[in-house]
């Protein structure tokens, strides 16, 4: 898993991107759907914690566009 802001890595399961904050016990898994050229959220830990969820957001977004999976 590669390093990203804080305390986030960002890997890749199959066709998920997991997104984890190994402190916090906080995770995040997207899933890219055939037709629509964004991330989809599967499941995530549940956190009112607004900005890690906007950091964890924003790290499977660039780990996408890093794939190919979306521009």
């Amino acid at each position: 898993m590669e390093k990203i802001e804080s305390d986030l890595t960002v890997g890749i399961v199959d066709d998920l991107i997991v997104v984890r904050s190994p402190a916090s016990g906080f995770f995040a898994i997207y899933s890219k759907p055939a037709d629509p050229p964004q991330l989809v959220l599967v499941r995530r830990f549940p956190s009112k914690d607004e900005e890690l969820l906007a950091q964890a957001w924003q790290a499977a977004n660039e780990k996408a566009r890093e794939l190919g999976w979306i521009v």
